[in-house]
């Protein structure tokens, strides 16, 4: 069995999906940049949606609500600096490779039929993963395993959506540099929501986020 990171796209993010899809299958003679640049964004969108977002109903104290909240904004906009960096105007033989990347290495079809957004984990992080996800039950909780567990999924995930990606782009010394930087800063925030989420959290509280992460992982046949 293989295992993978991976949820189900927004309505937007699936429209745009089929569109880069339809538009590079058809081989239209229209600039193929501006679909894998709209591609990208909103693939970042949608994860930090998943990833950060949705975590803020489940902290029941108000001003930790409105603190992670605050890390959102500051995640988002490393993200778009990054991006705009990055992404820009190229011919379509300089962009077929992202548009290969975001089809072949960054979707994959679940256990229900369904295309989900994600990729496949090395069974060493994904034994790390399923280790600090059952270590949240209602009759015990480890935090330092949880959180373990959680920072893992995270770095897999920045190093797969930002640094692999960022090899499909062509891109000079100066923003190659750049890269590793961005990382290392959507990392910080990543890192500092968990910081600021998981302490003194309740037990319930604790299961109810990892409730909402194991859905995440998800368990194929090869």
């Amino acid at each position: 069995m293989a295992h993978y990171f991976g949820f189900v796209p927004s309505d937007k993010l699936k429209v745009l999906i089929v569109e880069a899809e339809q538009i590079v299958a058809s081989n239209e003679e229209v600039p193929y940049y501006p679909y894998r640049d709209a591609l990208t964004h909103q693939t970042a969108r949608d994860l930090i949606d998943n990833l950060l977002v949705g975590l803020v109903d489940i902290i029941p104290n108000p001003e930790r609500q409105a603190s992670m909240r605050k890390v959102v904004v500051t995640v988002e906009r490393a993200t778009d600096t990054l991006l705009n960096i990055l992404l820009g105007k190229e011919n379509n033989e300089e962009v077929l490779p992202s548009f290969h990347f975001l089809r072949d290495r960054a979707t994959f079809i679940d256990n229900d039929g369904l295309k989900r957004v994600g990729f496949k984990l090395t069974e060493q992080h994904t034994a790390i993963i399923q280790k600090g996800f059952a270590a949240i039950t209602p009759e015990h909780v480890d935090t330092k395993a949880f959180k373990t567990a959680l920072e893992t999924m995270n770095e897999e995930t920045l190093t797969h959506f930002i640094s692999r990606f960022a090899e499909t782009l062509k891109l000079g010394m100066i923003k190659r540099k750049s890269v590793p930087v961005a990382k290392a800063a959507i990392d910080k925030g990543m890192n500092m929501a968990l910081n600021k989420l998981l302490p003194d959290l309740p037990d319930s509280s604790l299961n109810r986020l990892a409730n909402y992460y194991r859905p995440f992982i998800v368990e194929k046949p090869e």
